[in-house]
């Protein structure tokens, strides 16, 4: 028996191959949409695909489901309780999965979303549970969140109800020893606390996940739906697109990688598609093409791209050029196939007018209290809440970067703001929208938060 972790850390992501190495056997659980990862694996190893598996339908990314049922002939396998527009084999508590000797049962496990179910795993026919995937539903160090917009129709109190059930009457009543796979780690906005251990066991989760301490349901309800972060926007388009006989992702990259020119970005442009600048931040505060924003491949890309930009509008991608398809994927990770054309940003620099070249200005920790006495500025920290609570600058004022627009559409163009994040990623993307927006006078604290200026500020 075998079991894979495909961990993806940019997504906070887990998929599964469950093996049986002897029999040549394989059932991918959860995977991401680009499969190429797990053929790469099976053919490395000898085995044949006989099955995909989801715990249930992701908000955070688009699974790859439909890719490995095109590209492989096999059946796949949700939840009894899931609706979809494709095929699918409705899966019950108690029923069993056969990957030649390896066999995985199914535990209803609702909370998450209605249709959760968690994968115990066994050796053979006989053998005791040796691990459970347990989707979103038990993490490492925490529990899934029943309060996303994937369970419409039911509220997050009620999932929560489930949710304390499927843990302790479901997965709790596991030997201690066995492995625990969850679908999330440290990053993930499908959960509050996540560890950033990626396997764990059902012994310590059970004394030392705090989330199982709650003495009650009441308490329970209470503590996994207070100050949950918000979820971004893409959340319901992707939990949608999982259920829906939608295109692939080959298809959807291949109308995407169109190269432009600078005078089809600026028609692109012009028609309302998103100049999407995908370089590092300090390459992009030194020129960009006017009303582009940055998120750059560098970091968390694709969760904050879905963050701060509206599903369905079209994308013009610029960056360099080994970097164009590579984000172009990680757009189509979670369901942005709406990319209609790609750009080199070392053929587009030499040709634009000087109205159309933009850059942003930095300033650096030392210069920042003469900067912000010479020029009147607020402070903006687009950190998330928390980290805002934790530390935070004299008068700053508080608008996360997934809610920066909201937030600054009843500011005044005129006034003149300072932006700062935890390094200087989510800053920069700030600025970049905000410039966007019509503000002028905006700098960037270059490195993001220093505790050691907060004194002096």
């Amino acid at each position: 028996m075998l079991i894979h972790q495909c961990y993806l850390g940019c997504l906070s992501q887990a998929s599964y191959v469950i093996a049986d190495e002897e029999a040549g056997e394989a059932l991918i659980v959860d995977p991401r949409r680009d499969v190429e990862v797990y053929e790469a694996f099976m053919e490395e190893r000898g085995l044949r695909l006989v099955g995909v598996a989801l715990t249930h339908f992701h908000a955070d990314f688009l699974a790859g489901h439909l890719e490995l049922r095109s590209r492989h002939g096999v059946p796949i396998h949700l939840g009894a309780k899931a609706e979809a527009e494709f095929e699918f084999s409705p899966l019950a508590e108690g029923d069993e999965l056969a990957v030649g000797a390896v066999r995985i049962s199914v535990l209803e496990t609702p909370g998450h979303t209605p249709e959760s179910v968690s994968y115990v795993v066994r050796a053979g026919a006989d053998a005791p549970p040796y691990a459970v995937l347990t989707g979103d539903t038990l993490f490492i160090g925490d529990v899934g969140r029943p309060d996303l917009l994937a369970s419409v129709g039911v509220t997050s109190a009620e999932l929560a109800g489930m949710l304390h059930h499927s843990l302790h009457e479901k997965l709790m009543a596991l030997p201690d020893e066995v492995l625990v796979y969850p679908a999330h780690g440290a990053g993930s906005l499908c959960g509050k606390n996540l560890s950033t251990d990626t396997v764990s066991t059902i012994g310590a989760q059970r004394t030392g996940n705090a989330a199982l301490q709650a003495p009650d349901v009441d308490a329970f309800v209470e503590m996994v739906t207070a100050e949950q972060p918000k979820a971004p926007g893409y959340f319901l388009h992707d939990a949608v697109l999982n259920k829906k006989e939608r295109p692939l992702l080959e298809e959807t990259c291949a109308r995407s990688m169109v190269p432009l020119d600078l005078d089809q970005v600026r028609a692109r442009a012009r028609d309302g598609a998103l100049l999407l600048d995908v370089r590092h931040e300090d390459e992009f505060h030194d020129g960009f093409m006017a009303g582009a924003i940055n998120v750059g491949l560098n970091g968390r890309f694709a969760p904050w791209a879905g963050s701060v930009i509206a599903p369905g509008r079209e994308i013009v991608v610029i960056g360099h050029a080994a970097q164009l398809e590579e984000a172009v994927v990680r757009l189509g990770r979670i369901g942005y196939d709406s990319v209609v054309g790609v750009a080199d940003w070392a053929a587009l620099e030499g040709g634009l007018e000087e109205d159309e070249r933009d850059r942003t200005r930095r300033v650096s920790a030392d210069d920042a209290a003469a900067h912000l006495a010479a020029s009147g500025a607020a402070i903006v920290d687009v950190r998330a809440p928390g980290e805002h609570r934790s530390a935070s600058y004299p008068g700053a004022r508080s608008a996360p970067l997934d809610r920066l627009t909201e937030a600054a559409e009843g500011w005044s163009r005129e006034e003149p703001l300072l932006v700062h994040c935890a390094g200087g990623y989510r800053s920069s993307c700030a600025v970049s929208l905000l410039q966007g927006m019509g503000f002028r006078e905006v700098a960037d604290l270059e490195g993001g938060f220093h505790p050691g200026l907060v004194a002096t500020l």
